[in-house]
């Protein structure tokens, strides 16, 4: 729920400690809400402030309204190689980005990009706010004065080569990315990787690059969003000042229309150089924060994330099928996913794993999971939602309330959901459960991937 897997540019480096009191508590002690003020410039900037003064520390996380999502096609992987290009230098910084982080104390210094966005963060010693916002507001409007061709050669090569090691060359990658390949049509927007396909990538030109940012690395299609200890009026009159000025472009169009599940069950078989198969289901389920994300939430941490959940107990507890299993939803704008995986035991087939995961699924939406088990898996979500609360800028840029706030903005235009989102997951019931399952993670809109070890028959 608080957000899908990133690409991220940089290592990260460690989050900052946690402040005390991050927002409103209820008596017995949760977090129920991040104060935060929103205004927008002239040009069409959203800010969002979050003032926190238990401890000297400035927050800054810059969104931009831009993914895969936008990419025009023959295009992908665009958003992801702007990440890297965004660190390379601008005009007035030139290429001392890093070092000037680095000498200002700044912590968690990165970048990373989702099917819908494109973000940059970065916490610092209060005093070092100005120098942020300077960085950033250069990068927002003059960073294709420095770029050059040989410098979209290098990170562009940086970013082949990390498609390579997290999927080419990674095990279980090449079955991820069938996965993505067959999830999504040719053609829509979520289809593929994040990062980009190998074709896409070597055929950007500077031209289609200098188009990309004109287009989408706009203050009209940026949000910046402060956390921590800073003086408002102090703040405002920073950001009058570095971005104000910046000039307005038209705000792009968002592309909102859902995306329905697949029509008919799949299968596809992936060889790799494996040890042990692997099973993984896919499913495409409805968008960002509809009315069934709480329930399939709340599904994910019964069906595994734990060794009391319905998957380990039944596939690696009693069947002993399995040695791993896993369970998400990935929150998106056009589609979410919800996926499963189970590693087999060694000696074991991946049809018995298969079928042991279809076994469970339908125990789940026969029977639904008990009051204790509910219970459980609720409270397993909201304690992970109050454990980010507790930092200004998690990893990631989604997490922490600077990411939060940011989240809730991008997909609700209410950086306010906190409260909401806390009660949808309380108001979770096993019926509910049954229904998503019923409706949503059915045999007929199920795409399964098996991975076999190379050298193995197809099952």
């Amino acid at each position: 729920m608080l957000g899908p897997a990133n690409v991220q540019a940089q290592p990260s480096a460690a989050p900052e400690s946690a402040p005390a009191k991050p927002g409103k508590t209820t008596p017995s002690g949760p977090v129920t809400e991040v104060a935060f003020e929103k205004y927008a410039l002239p040009n069409g900037l959203e800010v969002i402030l979050h003032q926190d003064r238990s401890l000297p520390l400035v927050a800054v996380n810059v969104w931009y309204h831009v993914g895969p999502a936008n990419e025009p096609r023959g295009r992908s992987g665009f958003a992801h190689l702007f990440e890297h290009l965004m660190f390379g230098g601008s005009r007035h910084v030139g290429a001392e980005f890093d070092r000037l982080l680095e000498s200002a104390g700044a912590t968690n210094v990165n970048g990373t990009t989702s099917w819908d966005r494109t973000n940059y963060f970065e916490t610092v010693p209060r005093q070092h706010l100005e120098l942020v916002l300077w960085i950033e507001s250069d990068r927002m409007g003059f960073m294709l004065d420095t770029l050059t061709g040989e410098q979209l050669e290098v990170q562009r090569g940086v970013v082949q080569n990390e498609r390579r090691q997290s999927y080419e060359n990674a095990p279980y990658g090449p079955s991820t990315l069938t996965l993505l390949d067959n999830l999504f049509p040719k053609g829509h927007p979520y289809h593929g990787a994040v990062i980009g396909s190998m074709a896409d990538l070597s055929a950007a030109t500077l031209e289609d690059v200098k188009g990309f940012f004109k287009a989408f690395y706009t203050p009209s299609n940026a949000t910046v969003a402060i956390a921590g200890d800073f003086d408002p009026a102090q703040v405002k009159a920073l950001i009058q000042r570095y971005f104000a000025s910046l000039p307005a472009r038209p705000k792009p169009k968002r592309v909102r229309h859902a995306t329905p599940p697949l029509t008919s069950a799949k299968r596809v078989v992936v060889k790799e150089p494996v040890k042990l198969a692997k099973v993984a289901f896919g499913y495409i389920v409805p968008p960002a924060y509809g009315p069934d994300e709480a329930p399939l939430e709340v599904t994910a941490a019964l069906l595994a994330g734990g060794k009391a959940t319905r998957l380990y107990r039944s596939l690696v507890v009693d069947k002993q099928v399995a040695t791993e299993v896993d369970a998400s939803l990935e929150s998106n704008g056009l589609a979410s996913i919800f996926g499963i995986n189970a590693l087999a035991a060694s000696g074991k087939t991946p049809e018995q794993v298969e079928q042991a995961l279809a076994e469970a699924l339908v125990e789940l939406e026969q029977k639904g999971p008990a009051a204790t088990e509910l219970e459980r898996a609720k409270r397993r979500i909201l304690v992970d939602v109050q454990s980010n609360l507790q930092l200004l800028n998690g990893p990631g840029g989604e997490s922490g309330r600077a990411g939060l706030l940011q989240r809730f903005n991008h997909y609700l235009g209410n950086p306010g959901y906190l409260s909401e989102l806390m009660a949808s997951i309380e108001r979770v019931s096993s019926a509910d459960v049954q229904r998503v399952v019923r409706q949503h993670l059915t045999p007929s809109a199920r795409l399964a991937v098996i991975t076999l070890p190379a050298g193995e028959a197809k099952p």
